[in-house]
C-alpha cells in the first residue's frame, strides 16, 4: 500500500501541466531580463500612438506600410498604462516561446532545458530591439500566441490549415510574424517528414502570405484608391526598373545580411564568432542525425531571408535588423537538438553546461541592452521634474542629438523627445529643430540652444518654457546617415 501510495504521488508530480510550468518560467525570465524597463519602459517615436490610442496618428501606415490589424487596435477607445501593455506584450511573447519549445521538443528534453531554448530564442537581438514597439505590436502578437497555443491542441493538419486565416491576419500586424507561424510547423517534433510534405508545407505558407498581401492591396485600394503597398517617402526607397538597378539594390540585401551577423550578436564580436561555431556545429549535427528535421529548420530560415532580401532588391529600402528576428527561431531549435544529441551520446554535463552558458550570455546581454536603451527615459524623467514650475509651451533649443541619452537610446527622430516629454508633463511641446518659425520670437541667447555644455537647462520664459540642448549633434539621424551611405555607395 505505501509503495502504491508513493508511486501515485511520484506520478502526480510527474504529471504537472508541462506547458503553463514552461510559459510562467519563460514569463519570468524575460521580466528579469527587462527588470530596467518594468516600471516606465521605453517607447519609440511612433509607438505613441498605440500607447495613446489615437489612430489618427497611425492612419498613414495603412498604406505604406499595410498594417491593418494595429490600426483596429487603435480604434479601441481606451488607453493602459504603459507597463502594463509592456507585461501584456512580453506574457503574449512567453505564450509562444513556450509553446514552440514545448511542441518542438516533446518528450525529448526537461522543462528547464526548454525554457532556456526558448529564452534564447526570444533574446535574440532583434527581439529585444522590436519590443521597444510594444503597444503597437500587442494585436499581432495575440494572434501569433493565440495560434502557438492552438498547435499545442489540434494536430499538424488542422495547423497547416488555419496558416490560411493566421498568416494573412498576422502580416497586417507586422511583416515578420507569419514566419514565427511558420516555425511552429517547421520545429514540430513527432509528425512524419518528407520532401513531398515539407514541398506541401511551404506552398500552404507562400499560398497563405500572398492571400495576405492581397487583402492588404485590396484595403488600400478600397480605402485609400491605391492598389499595392507604396513606400514611405522618409524610408528612401529607390525601386528597381531594370537589370541595372535591381543590381544595386542586391547592395542593400547584402548589407542587411551583414549587419544581421553583426548586430544579431549583439555587436560583441567574440559572440558572434561563437553564435556562428556553435550554430554551425548543431546544424552539421542534426543533419547527420535526422536529415529531413534540419532541412525543414534550414527552409524556414532560407524562405524567410529570401523574401526580405527580395523586397529590398524590388523597392530599394533599408531593411532594419529587426525584420531577421525569425532566424533565432530556427538557430534556436537547432541548439535544442545539439544538446539533447550530446545529452544523448553519454555527455550530459557539456550538454547542461553548453545550454546554461548560451542562456545566461542571452539573458545578460539583453538586460543589458535594454538598460542601455532605456536612458533617453531616465533622462526625461529629469527634465520633466525641471518642467514642471512653467506653464504652456515648452520650447526645444538645440538638438536632440547632442544627447548622450539619445544616442544611447538610438532615438530615430525628434518626435521621441516631443511625445515623451508631452506624456510627462501634458504640455505642449515644439522642437524648434524642426519648427523654427515657432521659436522665431525666442530671445537669440535661448534660441541658439545651450552653449558649451552637454546636457540640458531649462530657462523659464513669458507664456512657456524653454528646454537648451546643445547644438553640437553627437551623431548624425538616421535619415541623414542612410542618404550619405546611399551617396557613398
Amino acid at each position: 500500500m505505501t509503495l502504491a501510495s508513493a508511486g501515485s504521488s511520484l506520478a502526480q508530480r510527474r504529471a504537472l501541466p508541462q506547458l503553463p510550468v514552461t510559459v510562467a518560467a519563460v514569463f519570468a525570465m524575460l521580466l528579469l531580463a527587462a527588470l530596467f524597463q518594468l516600471p516606465d519602459p521605453m517607447i519609440r517615436h511612433d509607438d505613441y500612438p498605440a500607447l495613446l490610442a489615437d489612430p489618427s496618428l497611425f492612419y498613414s501606415k495603412t498604406l505604406t506600410e499595410g498594417r491593418w490589424v494595429n490600426y483596429l487596435w487603435h480604434l479601441r477607445g481606451f488607453v493602459t498604462p504603459a507597463w502594463l501593455n509592456f507585461l501584456a506584450y512580453q506574457l503574449l511573447w512567453a505564450v509562444y516561446l513556450g509553446c514552440l519549445v514545448h511542441n518542438a521538443f516533446g518528450r525529448e528534453a526537461e522543462i528547464w532545458q526548454r525554457v532556456m531554448v526558448a529564452l534564447f530564442a526570444g533574446l535574440g537581438f532583434p527581439w529585444v530591439l522590436i519590443s521597444m514597439w510594444f503597444n503597437t505590436l500587442i494585436p499581432g502578437l495575440a494572434i501569433v500566441a493565440l495560434y502557438a497555443w492552438l498547435a499545442t491542441r489540434l494536430n499538424e493538419r488542422a495547423c497547416r490549415w488555419l496558416m490560411l486565416a493566421f498568416v494573412p491576419a498576422s502580416l497586417m500586424a507586422y511583416t515578420t510574424y507569419p514566419f514565427l507561424i511558420l516555425g511552429l510547423s517547421l520545429t514540430r517534433a513527432g509528425v512524419a517528414r518528407s520532401a513531398r510534405d515539407l514541398t506541401g508545407l511551404l506552398a500552404l505558407f507562400i499560398a497563405s502570405f500572398a492571400l495576405g498581401m492581397l487583402a492588404i492591396y485590396s484595403l488600400n485600394y478600397a480605402v485609400h484608391g491605391v492598389f499595392g503597398v507604396p513606400m514611405a517617402e522618409w524610408r528612401n526607397p529607390s525601386p528597381a526598373q531594370d537589370l541595372a538597378s535591381a543590381l544595386e539594390n542586391s547592395k542593400l540585401a547584402w548589407l542587411f545580411l551583414i549587419g544581421l551577423a553583426q548586430k544579431g550578436s549583439y555587436n560583441n564580436e567574440v559572440l558572434a564568432l561563437l553564435q556562428a561555431g556553435l550554430l554551425a556545429c548543431a546544424v552539421w549535427v542534426v543533419l547527420r542525425q535526422d536529415k529531413w528535421r534540419a532541412l525543414y529548420l534550414l527552409s524556414g530560415s532560407v524562405l524567410g531571408l529570401a523574401l526580405i532580401c527580395l523586397q529590398v532588391i524590388r523597392s530599394g529600402i533599408d531593411m532594419p535588423v529587426r525584420s531577421g528576428g525569425f532566424l533565432w527561431i530556427f538557430g534556436a531549435v537547432f541548439v535544442g537538438l545539439f544538446v539533447t544529441a550530446l545529452r544523448d551520446g553519454g555527455r550530459a554535463r557539456l550538454s547542461r553546461n553548453l545550454l546554461f552558458t548560451v542562456t545566461a550570455v542571452y539573458v545578460i546581454f539583453g538586460g543589458l541592452t535594454q538598460r542601455f536603451l532605456s536612458e533617453w527615459h531616465r533622462v526625461s524623467r529629469a527634465m520633466a521634474v525641471e518642467l514642471e514650475e512653467g506653464q504652456g509651451p515648452v520650447y526645444v533649443t538645440g538638438t536632440y542629438l547632442s544627447l548622450e541619452a539619445a544616442r544611447k537610446s538610438d532615438l530615430q527622430n525628434d518626435q521621441s523627445v516631443a511625445f515623451r516629454l508631452h506624456h510627462l508633463t501634458g504640455r505642449d511641446i515644439v522642437m524648434c529643430e524642426s519648427r523654427p518659425e515657432d521659436c522665431a520670437a525666442l530671445p537669440d541667447e535661448l534660441r541658439g540652444g545651450l552653449q558649451g555644455g552637454r546636457g540640458f537647462e531649462v530657462r523659464q520664459v513669458a507664456g512657456g518654457s524653454v528646454l537648451m540642448l546643445s547644438p553640437e549633434a553627437l551623431r548624425e539621424g538616421k535619415l541623414e546617415a542612410a542618404r550619405r551611405l546611399r551617396q557613398t555607395d
